[in-house]
């Protein structure tokens, strides 16, 4: 092998310069600015999460003046009673009330078995209203706490097909509630 001269070995030490100067900057520099900006970016994020912590915990007096709030009226929102055999037996008392009161006639109201989801009563009913009021009784059952859900009406009118005016109606209605069993108003 024959010895290299002047300029070959110029650019073979800039070679090896180069070599050592990249593995300095990869080995060295890149890592140590990556980790800078890596950390920087996570700081960024705890920052964002500090806010967003900051937000939640000042709204948490709020949270406790809702929840106070939802626990006052939770009674309007279901029937509240020791089991839910009771509370059948409320929400049928509240129809031959409620029909009783429009000047209606109660045929029949019974407890619907097996028909509702859990925690829930449905009560089916057969009962005699004019057009006014079966009007006025799904106001009532629509704005009167304990606030209910209507399944279904079915009227058959009848009389007044027979007689060619109005006549009072056959109603069957199908209502069912949230029971909150052993809470107390």
């Amino acid at each position: 092998m024959r010895a290299l001269n002047q300029k070959e070995r110029r650019l073979v030490a800039l070679g090896i310069l180069f070599a050592l100067v990249a593995v300095v900057v990869l080995g060295v520099i890149v890592p140590v600015l990556g980790g800078m900006a890596a950390r920087a970016l996570e700081r960024s994020e705890l920052r964002e999460t500090y806010t967003r912590n900051q937000r939640v915990l000042a709204g948490i007096s709020v949270w406790r003046a809702e929840a106070v709030q939802q626990k006052a009226t939770a009674s309007q929102y279901g029937v509240v009673a020791p089991t839910e055999a009771l509370a059948a037996e409320m929400l049928k008392q509240r129809i031959n009330r409620m029909t009783n009161e429009e000047g209606g006639t109660v045929q029949t109201v019974s407890e619907v078995q097996g028909d509702a989801p859990d925690g829930w009563v449905k009560v089916r009913a057969d009962i005699t209203l004019s057009m006014a009021q079966l009007y006025k009784s799904l106001a009532r059952l629509e704005s009167e706490a304990p606030y209910v859900v209507v399944g279904y009406v079915s009227v058959a009118a009848d009389r007044a097909s027979k007689t060619g005016h109005a006549a009072p109606m056959d109603v069957r209605i199908e209502v069912s509630a949230p029971v909150r069993v052993g809470e107390q108003t």
